[in-house]
């Protein structure tokens, strides 16, 4: 029965598209292979399921206090070869259950056009601070398959008989709420300490 289903998932695979990768490991990466005896090449664990976890690519232990946002460099540079395609780097869901870290922007793309390191932006939502250890995975890394977009400007839009009255509620909901909401400070005052919190002291802006 195993054979058979695995015979099965290997025939899927051969009508999935590829996508090339050439991947550059940074010389810090290589240091640490060396020094934590962990891989920098990708785990390959399901085709079917094509995600490539990406690690922390420090020499020290990072403690991320609490709401705090820190850059980790990943020591991948990435160079895709088919401009149809982009790398999709996820939030790792071990770091969100078990620590609340997850990445600041959710989600975040590199084109084809990129050649550059990988840096992953972690926030802590704990209450707590949270320890990240160098080689541990800290995000998900995978691609899209990208369309070609042509866009044709037109006076108008076409009504389409499938619009649902749920969908113009809501739009009508959020028109009424910014005609009667109350004027607030369109930005948001920084102290200088938190600038320095963000940025650090050597921060020359």
């Amino acid at each position: 029965m195993r054979f058979v289903q695995v015979k099965k998932e290997k025939s899927l695979l051969k009508d999935l598209q590829v996508c090339e990768i050439k991947i550059e490991k940074s010389s810090k990466a290589k240091y640490l292979e060396s020094k934590l005896g962990t891989s920098w090449s990708f785990e390959i664990y399901n085709h079917l399921e094509p995600f490539f976890h990406l690690r922390a690519c420090i020499d020290t232990d990072v403690t991320l206090e609490p709401g705090e946002i820190f850059p980790f460099p990943t020591g991948i540079y990435p160079q895709l070869t088919n401009p149809n395609f982009t790398i999709e780097v996820n939030s790792l869901s071990g770091l969100i259950y078990s620590y609340g870290v997850v990445m600041c922007e959710r989600v975040t793309y590199f084109p084809y056009t990129f050649r550059d390191e990988i840096w992953i932006h972690l926030e802590n939502k704990n209450h707590e601070g949270v320890i990240i250890r160098p080689g541990q995975k800290i995000a998900q890394m995978t691609v899209k398959q990208l369309p070609r977009i042509v866009i044709k400007y037109v006076d108008e839009i076409e009504k389409s008989d499938w619009k649902i009255n749920s969908g113009k509620t809501f739009i009508k909901l959020i028109k009424d709420q910014i005609r009667n909401r109350t004027k607030v400070k369109a930005t948001e005052q920084y102290s200088r300490e938190k600038i320095m919190k963000l940025y650090g002291e050597n921060n020359e802006s």
